[in-house]
């Protein structure tokens, strides 16, 4: 074979294998029209991510006086999911889903510098893909600590055992 031949060849393999990839990385099931959404928009990106990574966040990131000014302003005003009677910034306790919003608030102020206007609107929007049909607010005064999120709870208090 020509030295021609085999660069085509190779090249053809090439393609080949790069074509064949995505089917292979997706386990044949077609991308989503909003796994493309998501790539594009990377605070949409966060607020897809495990409860375990905002967590990390949470503990990995120290806010200056000013960035947790900003966090002050943005969660002062939401109520807590799991106690209405506080703020999502003072939430009673230090559970998971709180571990998680303040995660996410420190991520997208120090990574994506937003205000605490844009943050606040960001933290709700993920509270509300939490739990689609909103929290009691009473989950820490009713025993559902241990229960996940999604059914109306705080995922835990350990952030090394998140009740999903």
């Amino acid at each position: 074979m020509s030295r021609r031949a085999d660069r085509l060849v190779r090249f053809a393999a090439t393609v080949a294998v790069l074509l064949a990839a995505p089917a292979v990385w997706s386990c044949g099931n077609p991308p989503s029209p909003a796994a493309a959404t998501v790539s594009d928009d990377p605070v949409a990106t966060l607020l897809s991510l495990p409860m375990e990574r905002l967590i990390a966040y949470d503990a990995e990131i120290e806010l200056t006086a000013a960035q947790e000014e900003i966090k002050r302003a943005a969660l002062t005003p939401i109520p807590a999911p799991c106690c209405s009677d506080r703020s999502a910034y003072t939430c009673c306790c230090q559970c998971n889903l709180g571990r998680a919003w303040w995660g996410l608030s420190k991520v997208l102020i120090t990574e994506h510098g937003q205000t605490a206007a844009e943050v606040q609107a960001n933290v709700e929007r993920w509270i509300a893909n939490v739990r689609p049909q909103g929290f009691a607010g009473d989950s820490c005064y009713t025993g559902r600590c241990s229960t996940a999120a999604r059914h109306d709870g705080c995922s835990g208090m350990n952030p090394n055992r998140i009740v999903s």
